[in-house]
């Protein structure tokens, strides 16, 4: 029987999501997770949520004009400095 209760895999779950967890630690909340329904839609909406924001994320640039006034206000203020 797996160590990890509910408890554990919601506070490793972006962790999990990210892959940035233990290979051991990796298994346990993955199986907490296929056992658990709440557990499991709370993990699908999170992993869902975050596949959006990396997708809109990839899609929205900076328009070129604040771009440059952002630059030029860094490269101004690094000079002062």
């Amino acid at each position: 029987m797996s160590g990890v209760d509910c408890v554990k895999a919601m506070t490793n779950l972006d962790d999990y999501l990210k892959r940035e967890l233990t290979p051991e630690l990796m298994v346990e909340v993955r199986q907490h997770i296929e056992r658990c329904r709440e557990c499991f839609e709370h993990a699908r909406f999170e992993e869902n949520f975050l596949i959006m924001l990396e997708t809109r994320a990839s899609r929205e640039t900076c328009p070129g004009k604040l771009r440059a006034r952002i630059l030029a206000l860094l490269r101004a203020e690094a000079e002062d400095h």
